[in-house]
């Protein structure tokens, strides 16, 4: 078993009433997503899900009391650890859905990065609260689409209460294994996320709304 952090919560399960796990579900999910896991050469899915994940556990571990001290430093380390190797306008198209169709990638791109950095700073803080005996196991990896899409299935299990199946899907990019969606429970966060911002799209446009995500007027929310 391999310690780990779990992503984001089925908007009906009855663990999105801790606010601390919710916190650091939607923390991770927006960490994968947006930010991404570090380019590890040939390395397979479920291997970059436990040595991204180990070395966050192992920061937060050593360095609880400098994080707390000082939220930039947490942000920065989180950024340094799962690194920017996401096609981040993928990630933008595959949240605003039909919005992007037609849409700049600069456009898309520059909402992807601010939705990202909301949630950075809205549940960066929750990591130090997550329980160090927290883990997951990786379950099975399942290849679809020819090959060129990878479904990891894990399974997060916590000192108290029932286990939460979390299933990563990564696709290969220019020979690297990239996550593009997580699915917790049956709902996947690209579609959770979808949801929350697609009438904020209808109405602003895409500009709109990543103006507002930066200068904190849209409090981006997971339980939908």
């Amino acid at each position: 078993m391999n310690k780990s952090i779990p992503c984001i919560d089925s908007p009906t399960s009855p663990t999105q009433r801790s606010a601390s796990l919710l916190g650091l579900l939607a923390l991770v999910c927006a960490a994968l997503l947006l930010v991404a896991l570090p380019a590890q050469a040939q390395a397979k899915p479920e291997e970059i899900i436990r040595q991204s994940t180990d070395r966050v556990f192992e920061g937060l571990r050593t360095r609880a009391s400098e994080f707390n001290a000082d939220e930039e430093v947490l942000l920065a380390f989180i950024r340094q650890e799962l690194g920017p190797t996401l096609d981040t306008a993928y990630t933008g198209r595959l949240v605003l859905g039909r919005h992007s169709r037609g849409a700049d990638e600069a456009e898309v791109t520059a909402f992807a990065e601010a939705l990202q950095e909301n949630l950075l700073r809205r549940y960066g803080t929750a990591l130090l609260t997550v329980d160090p005996n927290t883990a997951v196991q990786v379950r099975a990896s399942q290849p679809m689409r020819d090959g060129t899409v990878e479904r990891v299935r894990t399974e997060i299990r916590r000192p108290s209460g029932a286990p939460i199946p979390v299933d990563y899907l990564f696709r290969e990019r220019n020979g690297q294994w990239r996550v593009f969606d997580v699915i917790v429970e049956g709902v996947s966060y690209v579609q959770t996320f979808r949801n929350q911002f697609d009438p904020l799209v209808r109405e602003k446009g895409i500009a709109g709304v990543t103006r507002d995500l930066r200068e904190g007027r849209i409090d981006v929310d997971p339980e939908l």
